[in-house]
């Protein structure tokens, strides 16, 4: 039986202060950016409108180091400067730790029948035969937060990052996809929809999107219009290289630059003036 497990991801850098100079700024990152819907993301929950239960986001200072901590019940992720032997943070660790396990899912046959028996996605169990499975869950979140440390990372200026998308795309010399306006509009709306943390998760499907966009439409004919429209900006952001087709299903999800673009956005979208005039 485990009733607890954790798993850690450690980065090494060259030097302490090739750390010391990307620390703060993951800090700041995690305190100003991040918000609950992010740390269920992480932890592999499905994004809901409201966020339920008690997501809490804490930072502690400590003789070794500073770390920041996401909860969400009893399930946590977390990270912080690790000291080399040297006592010189050289390390940035990532960390998270599981103690309720009834929201992952294991693929294998159903409790009590045999081991032969057809497999579907069951509810996890604390017992050791999971434990595989909870390694992989382990790791996918902490890939899941590394994967928004780094966008903190990019050093290209924002109008520079999204000067391509303000051209139209050409094919054979011939225009396949207009321009985008990623700041704002209903252009920015939809870059933001896309970032929805379960799309990211999961994927997403012609009418997730339009839901996502639209709200639920009761009327029939207003439906096929809206998926109509939802289907031709689909064809418009995947020529710009933001989403790409996962094989064999009727689903997209956001590319390695998509997911680049709209992390800076999302960045640049919830900072405040203040926050953007000490950031320069």
């Amino acid at each position: 039986m485990t009733e607890q497990s954790e798993w850690t991801t450690d980065i090494v850098f060259h030097s302490p202060d090739d750390l010391a100079v990307w620390y703060p700024r993951w800090i700041r990152h995690g305190l100003e950016t991040l918000q609950c819907r992010d740390v269920l993301r992480y932890l592999g929950k499905k994004v809901p409108d409201l966020c339920p239960g008690d997501v809490q986001i804490d930072l502690r200072a400590r003789p070794e180091g500073t770390r920041l901590k996401f909860w969400y019940d009893a399930n946590s992720l977390k990270f912080y400067n690790k000291e080399a032997a040297n006592q010189l943070p050289i390390a940035l660790r990532l960390e998270n730790t599981i103690n309720q396990v009834g929201s992952f899912k294991v693929f294998r046959a159903k409790e009590g029948e045999d081991a032969s028996a057809p497999k579907t996605w069951q509810k996890m169990r604390k017992g050791v035969d999971d434990l595989p499975r909870r390694a992989e869950i382990g790791q996918a979140i902490n890939n899941r937060l590394a994967e928004s440390l780094a966008s903190v990372a990019e050093t290209t200026p924002l109008g520079q990052l999204l000067k391509p998308l303000g051209q139209p795309v050409f094919q054979d010399g011939r225009r396949v996809a207009r321009a985008l306006n990623p700041l704002t509009g209903a252009d920015g709306e939809l870059l933001r929809a896309l970032a929805n943390g379960d799309f990211l998760l999961h994927g997403f499907r012609n009418r997730d999107l339009r839901v996502a966009l639209y709200g639920h439409a009761t009327d029939a004919a207003q439906r096929r219009k809206q998926s109509a429209a939802i289907t031709r900006l689909l064809a418009i952001v995947r020529a710009h290289g933001l989403i790409v087709k996962l094989p064999k299903t009727h689903r997209y999800q956001l590319s390695a630059e998509g997911k680049r673009i709209v992390t800076a956005l999302l960045a640049a979208h919830a900072a405040n003036a203040n926050r953007l005039a000490e950031a320069t």
